[in-house]
């Protein structure tokens, strides 16, 4: 075989061969053409070993105006809400009907129920509160694109971007059409190529760091068709190139009886790719990670997350363990004071509702058994007995809010971290060595508790009945003994 290639002329001589042929080129001036390449690469080898890389060059042209993330220009929290007369308008134009447009009968409660929301003010669900992060930053000359399977409708029926006319079959943007920025919403209905679709959102956010680019797979554990575009770029390409990027993964999570290929978004995989520092940094600032890892209970926190990534300058990609059964829980809804001026993302939540100097336990968690567990709780009347917080952020581990947030707990005698997931799942194991430097900060001695599923091959049984049962001994172990 070797033999064979050997005799094989190289495709540069069958091409000079062809254009000798055709009396394009004759041998002298081919060996011209070989002469003057051959001396630009040799000149251009000499150069490597004083080359130095310039990396001012990456922020020029588009990029302009953008700061390296660990710079001290760096703005890592900056303000997200936007006036409420602003979220309105953004908010009724994202339901807007064009005159003679015929939407689907099942829609027009869609559209009432956040028109109604908008005007009394709370109330805003999921999706509303997306709308506006959009619709807001449109408005101030941001496009937004979102790709994957149905993302215009949305996989839980529960985004309706885009409109269709039940007679023609003509096709809307709503906030397109109402609002008539120059900056556009693109919704890209893509076929279930997730390396492919993920790929080419990532390029578009390094061509473009105006663009809010998001993919979102149906259901989170679809990333892992798309795990070589993460491994080599979403995650590395800032420490291997210094190419930043602002591509925002929306992976739906949550354990809610289904099987075991719908229900986890793999945060903790997520979690392991980050270079996440398990001691905080001296300064107290947010350590300068490769990607962000989010885990948003309320639609509000979820709105200011999309905006944080426009109104930062510079980029970082946002991995988002998204809402599906909290989409439409009423409890799990914000309201406009939440998103409006001088409101930004929060990585840590306290207890809205807990008396700090009565609690006895304090429970850390993070996702949607939330609001399963205040719910038992209110049943049993431990409101000021046990307290739950929430981390929203796991990457960057939000160390100083963390522990500014225990400190007011001056008589807790225990603190645990519950998740649904299975121990070895989950955001566990990232968050248990990143916790106890908190705990030697506020000076309590104890040690981290754990109350979740036992480990598993699988992320969720696949079995309603089973996962009923287990669901409740999570919940019920954060009440144990109390």
């Amino acid at each position: 075989m070797y033999s064979q290639i050997s005799k094989r002329r190289s495709v540069p001589q069958l091409y000079e061969e062809k254009l000798k042929t055709e009396d394009i080129l004759n041998d002298e001036t081919i060996h011209t053409i070989r002469g003057i390449h051959k001396a630009h690469l040799e000149a251009q080898l000499a150069l490597v070993p004083t080359y130095k890389p310039d990396a001012s060059a990456l922020l020029q042209d588009r990029w302009a105006g953008m700061v390296w993330p660990g710079s001290e220009r760096a703005l890592s929290e900056p303000e997200t809400g936007v006036g409420e007369e602003m979220l309105r308008r953004v908010g009724t134009a994202s339901v807007h009907v064009p005159e003679g447009f015929e939407v689907h009968s099942k829609l027009e409660r869609h559209i009432r129920n956040r028109v109604r929301s908008l005007e009394s003010g709370s109330g805003i669900d999921w999706a509303t509160a997306e709308a506006l992060a959009f619709g807001s930053l449109m408005h101030e000359g941001c496009d937004v694109r979102i790709s994957g399977q149905d993302v215009g409708r949305g996989t839980f029926s529960q985004r309706h971007a885009m409109l269709v006319d039940q007679r023609t079959e003509g096709v809307t943007v709503p906030l397109n059409e109402a609002l008539a920025t120059e900056a556009k919403l693109e919704l890209a209905n893509s076929s279930l190529s997730e390396m492919a679709v993920l790929g080419f959102e990532y390029g578009a956010s390094w061509e473009r760091p105006n663009l809010l680019p998001i993919w979102e797979a149906q259901f989170g554990d679809f990333f892992n068709g798309a795990q070589v575009i993460i491994d080599t770029y979403v995650v590395s390409a800032e420490a291997k190139w210094l190419k930043q990027s602002g591509i925002v993964m929306l992976l739906p999570h949550g354990l809610d009886g289904a099987g075991p290929e719908h229900s986890s978004s793999r945060i903790e995989r997520m979690l392991q790719l980050s270079d996440d520092p398990y001691v905080p940094t001296t300064d107290d600032k947010p350590a300068n990670v490769n990607i962000h890892v989010v885990f948003p209970t309320t639609p509000a926190q979820y709105f200011h997350l999309l905006r944080r990534q426009i109104k930062r300058n510079f980029r970082k990609p946002l991995i988002v363990a998204g809402p599906k059964a909290l989409l439409r829980l009423s409890a799990a809804s914000s309201s406009l004071s939440d998103l409006s001026e001088g409101t930004r993302f929060q990585p840590v939540l306290d207890d809205p509702i807990a008396d700090p100097s009565q609690v006895k336990r304090v429970v850390l968690l993070s996702g949607k058994i939330y609001y399963d567990l205040i719910k038992h709780r209110e049943i049993l009347d431990l409101n000021d007995v046990v307290a739950f917080i929430r981390l929203e952020e796991l990457s960057p581990f939000p160390f100083k809010q963390l522990a500014d947030t225990l400190r007011r707990y001056t008589r807790a005698e225990e603190i645990v971290y519950l998740q649904e997931e299975p121990r070895n799942q989950g955001a566990y194991t990232h968050v248990m060595c990143r916790i106890q430097p908190v705990f030697e900060e506020i000076g309590y001695r104890g040690v981290l508790g754990y109350c979740g599923r036992r480990e598993s091959a699988l992320p969720a049984p696949g079995i309603g009945k089973l996962y009923s049962i287990q669901q409740k001994a999570v919940v019920d172990a954060a009440f144990e003994g109390l």
